[in-house]
């Protein structure tokens, strides 16, 4: 080979660690320098067999096994009935594979292999550190209790929580297996401890879940049958250490202080309250809607889903929403009893709604506003989407005007005409950090990063007349019986002055031990509600808003696949054919069935199916038989043990997640399964060099 063919090849190698380095540093936290790391890796070791005619490509013994998943993403994609789609995710995944084979290149020898894994967990860890600093700050301002989430800081929670699963189920594979002094196993578990808070601060239980399964492998294939009983007491103690409480408080707030008058626990989760005259109604989530009077269930009504909100229409007609968005009317009888007379539903997703002007006003997020005005005509409701938009979150309407407020943080001001939307007359993007959590008579009370700000309509726009920054934290806002309450994420309670003023003037100030859910006010006494549930236990609970919509996706999943069942749709987006499939009640819209194995029958058919299936059971082999390989050989058997245990983790989040098609998990899947490959291919040049 000529010299200057030596010199670019060198250079070429060179290039190629640097790219392997910066895909190693990102895996956690950036998928654009992760895959720009990746396929320019790729691209340099394809140029460079053509320089030198040299094979970089080990055989795995998944060949034929990846070969008749690809058959049948193909066979899929010819038959699907969106081909172009189809195809265009195929090559997604296809042009992915070659990750295994890129990094058992990469790795070079035992030593660079090792390296690489130090530098995969150092950076992971690293993530971590900023992941748990952002994390405090929901901690202390009780972010976690309102939006049943960690921070969206590097990816989305689900995929960090996944991602961070897997170094956990590593660093405890080191921490079992491997031989280390006190000191390296000290350090070793400080850093296991702070992977384990950074997945907790997620607060995600898949990939809770899939550690959970990750590390019980681990014990399991390492044969250290004496730590099950330390992890399934850990497990058993952190399912029942968090309790479920669902608390009605009752005070008396007539001299400005909170003056307790009555409180009991339900048997359900008191979302809301309704107090009417000498009894208060609670739409107690799967415990139905009851009617308590001095402490005592009067009546309950099971209207066939969990009851999220209560309210009354006019005369003697309620409504009570549902979980599952359906409306339900009911009526009060002679006996003071509640009849259902009808259910009722909007075409779309409903995200928001309130009853003014004797109408109930509904948005949904993906089809506009939906208006009945007469309970005793409900086919005669009104349709608005022009100018509506989507993605709308909540509506406030009163005699003058109509308010939109979207995800996008986007606020849309109709005047109305005989109570129905009539023109647009004002739009205005805000923050993505804001939130608009009150309207009446004009005035909008907006939280921005300094607090919460009045806003007046005036014309054609919207004015700040005032700001209160000494409301701190503040998510809703509550008006009942011309009373307006405040809470914040610091618990407190702030009663303001109604009307305003052009001025957010606090009238009384208080402080709750846990965050309200709902907030009623009837002569003089303050009805609170208190909802917390474990988050651990919430796995198997059905009635989880996000458990509810899954089982939606699995049972219209199942319908596509019973239509479609020999080679599938195609790897397609789900969204419009799980439209078609869904039950009229069923909002929530998602492209993917949020479970793997139901996702595969019906995107790829029994075919491909089992195609997939036939592929994992051969990686979960190949992982199995590596760390038999490797058994004893130091830190290269403790990094197979976890890759194994690794795999488990992704195969069991996959019971809830799409994380087969997740393309960061993925990635991370295809390196964990080359760098096991890799200490076991150069642990065999080791052999042959000592023998030598």
């Amino acid at each position: 080979m000529p010299l200057q063919n030596y010199k670019m090849i060198s250079i070429i190698d060179k290039l190629i660690y640097f790219f392997s380095i910066l895909f190693l540093c990102t895996l956690t936290n950036s998928i654009f320098l992760n895959q720009t790391g990746y396929y320019l890796s790729l691209i340099l070791i394809v140029f460079r067999f053509y320089l030198t005619r040299d094979n970089p490509f080990y055989k795995t013994g998944l060949e034929y096994a990846f070969l008749f998943y690809i058959v049948a993403e193909i066979l899929s994609t010819i038959f699907s009935i969106d081909p172009a789609h189809s195809f265009r995710n195929f090559m997604k995944r296809f042009f992915l594979i070659p990750i295994i084979y890129t990094f058992v290149y990469s790795a070079k020898d035992f030593k660079s292999t090792k390296r690489f894994v130090l530098v995969y967990l150092g950076a992971a860890l690293a993530t971590m550190f900023v992941y748990l600093g952002l994390s405090y700050n929901y901690f202390i301002n009780n972010f976690y209790q309102l939006y049943e989430s960690g921070p969206s800081t590097f990816q989305y929670p689900i995929t960090s929580s996944e991602l961070m699963s897997f170094s956990l189920v590593f660093l405890f594979a080191f921490l079992m297996n491997e031989k280390m002094t006190i000191k390296y196993r000290l350090i070793v578990f400080v850093l296991f401890a702070v992977n384990l808070m950074a997945l907790l601060a997620t607060y995600k239980r898949t990939g809770w879940m899939g550690a959970a399964a990750g590390i019980l492998f681990v014990i399991v294939l390492g044969r250290k049958w004496i730590l099950l009983i330390p992890v399934m007491l850990l497990l058993i103690t952190s399912a029942f250490i968090e309790k479920n409480i669902s608390a009605v408080h009752i005070y008396d707030i007539s001299s400005h202080t909170l003056v307790t008058k009555d409180e009991f626990k339900t048997g359900g989760r008191a979302y809301s309250i309704l107090p009417e005259d000498s009894v208060f109604y609670v739409s107690d989530f799967e415990n139905g809607l009851i009617k308590i009077k001095n402490s005592n269930v009067l009546d309950k009504y099971n209207l066939g889903s969990p009851v999220v909100d209560f309210k009354k229409w006019k005369d003697n007609f309620y409504v009570a929403n549902l979980i599952d968005t359906r409306f339900v009317l009911m009526h009060k009888n002679a006996n003071n009893k509640l009849d259902r007379v009808d259910e009722f539903i909007t075409p779309g997703f409903t995200r928001g709604w309130c009853i003014a002007n004797g109408f109930i006003y509904v948005i949904d997020s993906d089809s506009g506003m939906t208006i009945f005005r007469n309970p005793l005509n409900l086919k005669g409701r009104i349709r608005i989407t022009k100018g509506v938009g989507v993605d709308n979150e909540k509506i406030f309407v009163d005699s003058a005007f109509a308010i939109l407020f979207s995800k996008s943080k986007e606020l849309k001001v109709f005047s109305l005409k005989n109570s129905l939307p009539d023109k647009l007359i004002v739009t205005k993007k805000f923050s993505d950090r804001s939130d608009l959590i009150f309207y009446k008579d004009s005035k909008l009370i907006i939280v921005e990063d300094n607090g919460p700000k009045l806003y007046s309509i005036e014309s054609d726009k919207i004015i700040v007349t005032d700001v209160n920054k000494n409301i701190a934290g503040a998510y809703s806002a509550i008006e009942s019986d011309n009373r307006l309450f405040i809470t914040t994420t610091k618990k407190d309670l702030v009663e303001l002055e109604l009307p305003f003023k052009n001025k957010l003037i606090v009238k009384s100030f208080f402080n709750l031990d846990f965050m309200p859910k709902s907030i009623a006010y009837d002569n003089g006494n303050l009805f609170v509600t208190e909802v917390k549930r474990s988050r651990l236990l919430s796995s198997v609970d059905l009635y989880v808003p996000s458990n509810f919509a899954r089982l939606a996706l699995w049972r219209a999943g199942w319908l596509i696949f019973k239509d479609h069942p020999i080679v599938g749709v195609g790897d397609i987006d789900l969204a419009d054919l799980y439209k078609q499939y869904k039950r009229t009640f069923d909002k929530e819209i998602q492209g993917h069935l949020h479970n793997n194995y139901i996702h595969l029958l019906v995107t790829l058919g029994i075919l491909g199916f089992i195609a997939v299936i036939f592929l994992l059971l051969k990686i979960f082999i190949v992982h199995i038989k590596n760390y038999s390989a490797l058994k004893g050989e130091p830190f290269a058997a403790s990094y197979a043990l976890g890759a194994a245990g690794s795999f488990a983790a992704f195969l069991v989040s996959g019971l809830t997640e799409w994380n087969f098609g997740d393309h960061e998990i993925i990635t991370m899947v295809w390196f964990m399964l080359a760098l096991s490959i890799a200490f076991v291919k150069y642990r065999k040049g080791k052999i042959v060099e000592a023998k030598d």
